[in-house]
């Protein structure tokens, strides 16, 4: 009340409508909720779309046209396909089966949960949901290997397994609803049109480096008290043999999955989006004779807040561009810093975003915020937005440096393996390793795809 009080009473600087300055206390109001997060995102998006269109910065309709795009639709689709993986237990079987792999040494089976979650990250679209599959698995080995308390190697293995499950989310264009927003943001704001291989082939390898660092790194911040961890392996093995053979449901959502995945790699070539493949995905689990989804269970599976915040930034930023208010932003960031060479905005703007996403409670927040913003002050620099968007992407995505980040983070610290100081512990080297990698990425990686400055 008091941004848009302010806004609508204060004298206007030189260059700037009434209509944009709403436009911008929509903007400030936006931030301060979802970085503080004290209130649901999705409620606080409802109120800023109801003002900014109250006050005639924008029409109803186009506040909550974000909606009907096709990425809301891809996000809805997930969901469904992440609710019958989770319900006919293929994940937990998959998750087994990689642990199977890893015997007793304590090294192998950290890399082993680190590369569960990463693996699961294909079929599971949310960092919680990979959490809540892996880490029952993770705390029976714990169990069975007599490890009770604050030990070392399960500080490893849960906040392990929460680094890993945020940064997976931006490997892939469907492994986070922060990253399916961000898909649809470069082709709304844009014109760029991701498709899921280029996406994979952009980020996916940068997260497997990352994770291969995190895992050293780990064994040298929390380095396990015995080398072997007896009875892990006999927990994995006696999981496996309760699971059984691969059951009905199993096989027919192994069928769904990967032709689902196909149309993911191949349809473009045939006019399929990643959209419209997820969506015939989610329409066969409901299909009489593959039926692995009720209609009721489905509609629940949705996470419909996360819709609504994708629908709200997407009209955040239209707010911001149509009424001239990015612009004036734009104009006043490049009165300080003019035309920057591409070296220093990768080397500056990396570490800023990372420090700036301490604030926030949640990633698609931060991205919501700042993307358009980005992309505008990009185009001001006579750099790609495109490239500078990915620059934000990869340091906004993930959280490491305290548990209330992110929700992974919240999850792990509720079993009070780990304090928030040994989060901290871990989140600074993984932190280190994040930005190093995204200036790989950034300045040599990138620009042999095609991606440059």
């Amino acid at each position: 009340m008091l941004v848009f009080t302010a806004a609508l009473l204060l004298p206007l600087p030189p260059g700037l409508s009434r209509s944009a300055t709403l436009a911008m206390a929509g903007l400030v109001a936006a931030v301060i909720f979802w970085a503080s997060g004290v209130q649901d995102p999705a409620m606080t998006g409802l109120i800023i779309i109801t003002a900014l269109s109250a006050l005639g910065v924008m029409r109803f309709a186009e506040a909550t046209a974000g909606l009907g795009t096709e990425f809301v639709w891809l996000l809805a689709a997930t969901f469904m396909i992440a609710q019958a993986m989770e319900d006919c237990g293929l994940g937990r079987r998959i998750a087994l089966r990689i642990l199977g792999m890893a015997g007793g040494h304590a090294s192998t089976v950290l890399l082993a949960c680190l590369v569960v979650v990463l693996v699961l990250s294909f079929m599971v679209p949310t960092a919680a949901g990979r959490i809540a599959m892996v880490l029952p698995i993770c705390l029976g080995i714990l169990s069975a290997a007599d490890i009770q308390g604050p030990s070392n190697f399960a500080k490893a293995v849960l906040i392990g397994v929460s680094h890993t499950s945020i940064m997976a989310g931006i490997g892939l264009a469907t492994a986070a609803g922060a990253t399916v927003y961000s898909v649809g943001a470069f082709g709304t704001l844009i014109g760029v049109r991701w498709t899921y291989v280029a996406w994979m082939t952009a980020f996916l390898p940068p997260v497997i480096l990352f994770t291969l660092v995190l895992w050293r790194t780990q064994l040298w911040v929390f380095p396990p008290e015995r080398a072997n961890l007896v009875g892990s392996a006999e927990y994995v093995q006696a999981e496996l043999r309760r699971l059984g053979p691969l059951n009905g449901g199993e096989r027919r959502m192994l069928a769904v999955f990967a032709g689902v995945y196909i149309l993911w790699i191949v349809g473009p070539e045939w006019g399929i989006t990643t959209a419209q493949a997820g969506v015939m995905g989610a329409v066969a689990l409901l299909l009489s004779g593959m039926r692995l989804l009720t209609w009721e269970r489905a509609v629940a599976a949705v996470k419909w807040n996360v819709l609504i915040i994708f629908a709200v930034a997407l009209a955040l930023a239209n707010a911001l561009e149509s009424s001239g208010a990015a612009r004036w932003l734009t104009d006043a960031t490049l009165a300080i810093f003019r035309h920057p060479r591409p070296v220093v905005v990768a080397l500056v703007l990396t570490p800023l975003v990372l420090l700036m996403r301490v604030g926030f409670v949640n990633n698609l927040g931060m991205l919501a915020a700042g993307l358009p913003l980005i992309f505008t002050l990009a185009r001001g620099w006579g750099l790609s937005p495109q490239w500078a968007g990915m620059i934000f992407v990869m340091a906004a995505g993930p959280g490491f440096l305290l548990p209330t980040q992110s929700p992974t983070g919240l999850i792990t610290l509720g079993y009070e393996y780990h304090t928030t100081a040994d989060y901290l512990r871990s989140g600074i080297p993984a932190s280190i390793a994040l930005i190093l990698l995204t200036w790989l990425a950034a300045l040599f990686y990138w620009p042999l795809l095609g991606y440059g400055p």
